[in-house]
């Protein structure tokens, strides 16, 4: 008999002034069946809950538990039916809603067609591995995508282990990345000369926008959230993300905090708000109907244009982001400095992720370089212009190979005349 694996999230309904769940629950009877019926469960009295985001909440913690409950007495579920059954609704519950979707297209794309019938609780770092290198060989993929799809499948894992229906070490923690794989493509950031060409050549909106990618470096999901009440003239305080029509806090708790904002980007946003009939809340950037920007859209349909006229490619929102990063480093801002404005968890993410070192940089470090070679050779060649006034016997020699002059020198000779008239040399 195949076994119910089905993730329940529960019917939430209220009833004489109280709130119930009601789910599925399997029992036994007298002849050793066992019966589906539905069960309800009292979460509370209405007024003991300020709105019905509170009811939810209370109601997902119950439900995980009788999802738990029933996972764990299971011991022989297959890894598909636990990802299919129990993680990815976990994920839509308890996960950023583009966490979710990234994981859910992971399991289908890559993992679920190399799973096979696999148990979980059979499941060994072998298989994680032979499974890799076989999603490698049939996909044309990046060591970072590779990195991604063992990162969800050790997830899997860990959540099972919270559930209690697997125990042990978790089987991915020592699979290998192929080695064969193919390094991934190269990220890219504008310098700060680029993005000045391209502020002169876009509209008020698209300007505002870019300006505060690149001059404060906030991510897509927080330019489409970003309002006017987060605006101080001085600082951007960064309270939410949202992306598509999911409204969320900003990634982590290092993002969830404020960004200075320079004067030259205090005028264009400025300027953009007069435009709009300087309103004092609201979203920021929108096109008329109060609804967030498309950024991608624009992106693609407005700024890869301006950005052809100047012959630039377009490389993504982030590209500003990673260009503010290393505009700031080449200016000689610290690391931890470069980590605070971006709002980074790790210090190691900026300086690995973010960084970018200019080819004029690259350059002018060169050309120290080279400047320092002509300071030592211009040392050397006074040593032995010094040498040759002194003249080149003894170990003034050795100022001609580069060397320095000796603790005690050979003095010159000297003469002394004596009472008789005869002169008597001295060396020393």
């Amino acid at each position: 008999m195949k076994t119910d694996v089905r993730y329940q999230n529960g019917f939430l309904y209220e009833h004489h002034g109280a709130w119930y769940v009601r789910y599925y629950q399997r029992t036994s009877k007298e002849d050793g069946t066992r019966q589906l019926n539905h069960a309800s469960k009292h979460l509370g009295r209405s007024k003991d809950f300020r709105n019905i985001s509170d009811v939810a909440l209370c109601r997902a913690s119950f439900m995980q538990t009788i999802n738990r409950d029933r996972l764990s007495a299971n011991s022989r579920i297959t890894l598909t039916a636990f990802v299919e059954g129990a993680y990815l609704p976990w994920t839509k519950e308890e996960r950023r809603a583009s966490t979710s979707k990234g994981h859910h297209e992971i399991w289908i794309n890559h993992i679920r067609d190399h799973v096979g019938n696999l148990h979980l609780r059979e499941f060994r770092t072998v298989d994680a591995s032979r499974m890799l290198r076989a999603i490698a060989k049939a996909n044309d993929l990046t060591t970072t995508t590779l990195q991604h799809i063992k990162s969800v499948l050790s997830t899997i894992f860990t959540y099972a282990k919270n559930e209690g229906a697997f125990d042990g070490a978790n089987p991915v923690d020592g699979v290998l990345i192929p080695r064969h794989a193919k390094e991934p493509g190269e990220t890219h950031a504008y310098d700060l000369g680029q993005v000045l060409q391209l502020l002169d050549r876009l509209p008020l909106l698209e300007k505002s926008l870019v300006a505060t990618a690149a001059l404060a470096g906030l991510r897509q999901g927080e330019l489409r959230g970003l309002e006017w009440t987060d605006y101080t003239g001085t600082e951007l305080v960064i309270k939410r993300s949202i992306w598509m029509s999911v409204v969320n806090l900003p990634k982590t708790r290092a993002s969830r905090d404020s960004v200075p904002v320079i004067p030259a980007l205090a005028e264009i946003l400025d300027e953009y708000r007069k435009s709009m009939g300087n309103p004092e809340a609201g979203g920021v950037f929108h096109c008329g109907d109060g609804r967030p920007v498309c950024v991608d859209k624009l992106g693609r349909r407005v700024i890869r244009r301006a950005l052809a006229g100047i012959r630039l490619p377009w490389y993504c929102w982030h590209a500003f982001r990673r260009g503010l990063a290393s505009n700031l480093y080449e200016i000689g801002a610290q690391d931890k400095v470069v980590q605070r404005i971006l709002r980074h968890s790790k210090p190691h993410v900026t300086r690995e992720r973010y960084i970018k070192v200019f080819d004029r940089t690259v350059l002018d470090a060169a050309g120290k370089v080279q400047a320092r070679i002509e300071e030592l050779r211009q040392a050397k060649e006074d040593r032995r212009q010094l040498e040759l006034k002194f003249g080149d016997n003894g170990s003034l020699q050795s100022l001609a190979d580069g060397g320095f002059l000796p603790f005690s020198p050979v003095k010159p000779p000297f003469s002394h005349q004596t009472s008789t008239g005869s002169v008597v040399s001295y060396s020393k």
